[in-house]
């Protein structure tokens, strides 16, 4: 694969991040929102204003019934992106050999990587060892993938998709290119080029690693399981965990803020599993999506 300079990757995030809101002067609203998303918000009713203009921007806005909190409660646009959910709304499927979807949002590409790839609808070709720099594995071939976009309305925390145990995390510096399916083309693999963390867990169905690639506007991914861990500058950071941390099914272990993906890679498995969702269609953390 061959290298895409640096600042080509810039011109086109520029491009990309002005497309997306309208021509620049949409642009630069976005980057002066995102800089001032952990404003406290004083009063209830800017509260509900300014969250009202964010359901308009990105219809059908945010499910307030599910929500853990009346929306006014929350006192800032990045508390309200990274909103806890009512219990009652995100059952946990508790199926022992099952794999449960790790956020909510829609599923974008799921299938088994073939000849060292993996190919998505949009014609866009990834090697594992690019995407998963660090990972040690024999083979990833026959490995089940699945990948979930999450848009802004979304419930942006992540979940463990299987009983197990973290062992290893791997944070890669990178690139800010929109995830939003429209915007992904060939030219610009965003899942190799952009910014991401890389989680490995033990669990019941052997290895499973969970990939979280930031997008344009993403500034932050926080762990609450882990809250000390710091990314290392602009090169890779590699913590192998010497006490490895317990992780339940549905257990939330990571958030990141506004839209981004989420690829869960795992092991093949016997031959009466499968995958049980398609491109396209929207899940909820919590569901099985393999068995």
């Amino acid at each position: 694969m061959s290298i895409i300079p640096k600042d080509k990757i810039r011109r086109e995030e520029y491009k990309q991040a002005k497309n997306a809101n309208g021509g620049l002067w949409g642009y630069f609203l976005v980057k002066i929102g995102i800089k001032f998303s952990r404003l406290w918000l004083p009063t209830k009713r800017l509260r509900l204003f300014l969250y009202q203009i964010f359901n308009n921007k990105y219809p059908p806005g945010i499910n307030e019934e599910e929500a853990e909190f009346p929306v006014y409660e929350y006192s800032s646009l990045n508390a309200l992106f990274t909103r806890g959910l009512k219990s009652e709304y995100r059952p946990i499927s508790r199926g022992k050999y099952e794999v449960l979807c790790p956020c909510d949002g829609t599923i974008q590409d799921a299938g088994c990587i073939e000849q060292g790839q993996i190919i998505t609808l949009k014609g866009i070709r990834y090697v594992p060892e690019s995407l998963l720099p660090n990972v040690e594995m024999k083979t990833f071939e026959g490995w089940n993938y699945i990948t979930t976009y999450l848009s802004p309305i979304d419930c942006h925390r992540v979940f463990s998709p299987q009983d197990g145990q973290l062992e290893k995390i791997i944070h890669v510096p990178g690139a800010r290119l929109h995830v939003t399916p429209s915007f992904q083309n060939p030219e610009f693999p965003v899942y190799t080029l952009n910014e991401r963390m890389i989680f490995i867990f033990s669990t019941t169905i052997g290895s499973c690693i969970l990939v979280m690639v930031a997008g344009s506007g993403v500034g932050n991914i926080t762990l609450p399981a882990l809250p000390d861990f710091k990314p290392v500058g602009h090169s890779i950071t590699n913590k192998n965990l010497c006490s490895p941390i317990p992780i339940n099914r549905g257990e939330w272990f990571a958030t990141f803020e506004l839209g981004s993906t989420v690829i869960l890679l795992f092991p093949p498995q016997d031959g009466r599993q499968s995958i049980l969702v398609s491109p396209n269609e929207k899940v909820k953390y919590g569901q099985p999506i393999f068995s």
